[in-house]
């Protein structure tokens, strides 16, 4: 598998995942929106900086990614009490807003790939990527254990 088929299928995967730790309940109260997209923009945008090229193909990855992690997180753990319609607004909503931060990613990830800072630590470049990407499944998986350590 080429590296930037690896980072497209990453950043997806980042987008849809970053989205669950505010919908799956009982969560940690993070802020609903600055979490996710702060994720999705990280994510997004060091993807591109390793990347060779393709910065259409990140753009398109993280909007199609944030569409399918809310339709499947509200699908997967939405209570039975909501309407099922009820989402619907809210998914497109939400994967409205996130348009514009992956514009604005792939744009500084670009701009971050040009750079000499970039050619010179790749490394670091790599681990921010990978800790941006694990984040939200670490915070799912540490909830439970958060939640009753706070009670």
């Amino acid at each position: 598998m080429q590296r930037n088929t690896l980072l497209i299928v990453m950043v997806a995967a980042g987008s849809a995942l970053c989205w669950w730790p505010v919908i799956i309940q009982p969560n940690l109260d993070l802020p609903v929106w600055k979490t996710p997209l702060i994720l999705i923009a990280l994510v997004t945008a060091l993807a591109t900086a390793l990347s060779n090229q393709g910065a259409g193909w990140f753009m398109s990855a993280s909007i199609l990614g944030v569409f399918t992690g809310i339709c499947c997180g509200f699908r997967l753990w939405w209570s039975t009490d909501n309407n099922d319609a009820s989402y619907g607004g809210l998914t497109m909503g939400l994967t409205l807003v996130s348009i514009p931060v992956s514009v604005i990613a792939v744009a500084a990830g670009v701009a971050l790939r040009e750079s000499k800072t970039a050619q010179k630590n790749r490394r670091l470049i790599w681990s921010a990527f990978l800790s941006s990407f694990a984040f939200a499944p670490t915070v799912v998986a540490l909830t439970p254990l958060l939640l009753a350590r706070r009670r």
